[in-house]
């Protein structure tokens, strides 16, 4: 079965929270909390409304200091964002994940980091206009090569085109648009879900 992970969506959802626990429930393996307008104390209040046993599946975008107080994991731009997070607060146990969006980066070996997002893999659905500036043959031939972590595909992630990310080689899917831009997050997953087993 192929993993499936979720960003949440950038500004504030009608019971988000709730949401998530059920996504949980559904078979989400991990949500990344991705609001980067928002305050420490919003990201820390959304937490809050999590339950405690479920905070070590979730990772934070921003506000990385909320990894001590939560328990959650970090995720990383690809900007030497996990460097200056290290000065600061030290390294530790935590799940640690990053972002690329240059195909000759996948191979670069970046210790402690459990999995990469590569994105994007199809033109988004959440982005007008944002689409892979690679061919798929210049994708595949990156995926054959080395990788230093599991990778996830995001970017117009659907459940008619998640077949074609298992064949490619990722490890997994990332949704965002396809869960947010539905009327119902949760049916929207499950028609994916059941595309992943």
């Amino acid at each position: 079965m192929m993993h499936l992970l979720a960003v949440s969506p950038e500004s504030e959802y009608a019971d988000e929270p709730a949401l998530v626990v059920r996504l949980f429930d559904a078979g989400l393996a991990r949500y990344h909390l991705r609001k980067p307008d928002w305050s420490r104390e919003q990201c820390a209040e959304w937490l809050q409304a999590i339950p405690m046993g479920l905070h070590a599946l979730i990772s934070v975008h921003q506000h990385h200091d909320l990894a001590k107080e939560f328990g959650v994991g970090l995720h990383f731009r690809d900007d030497g964002q996990r460097l200056d997070h290290e000065a600061r607060f030290g390294v530790g146990p935590l799940v640690r994940s990053r972002s690329l969006h240059e195909l000759e980066r996948l191979s670069e070996r970046v210790e402690g980091m459990a999995y990469t997002f590569l994105s994007p893999i199809f033109a988004s659905i959440s982005k007008q206009g944002y689409k892979p500036d690679w061919t798929e043959a210049e994708l595949r031939a990156a995926l054959a090569g080395p990788r230093s972590s599991k990778l996830y595909a995001l970017g117009g992630i659907t459940a008619e085109n998640l077949a074609q990310v298992g064949e490619l080689g990722f490890d997994g899917a990332v949704l965002h648009g396809c869960l947010w831009q539905a009327n119902d997050p949760i049916a929207a997953f499950d028609v994916v879900r059941k595309e992943a087993l």
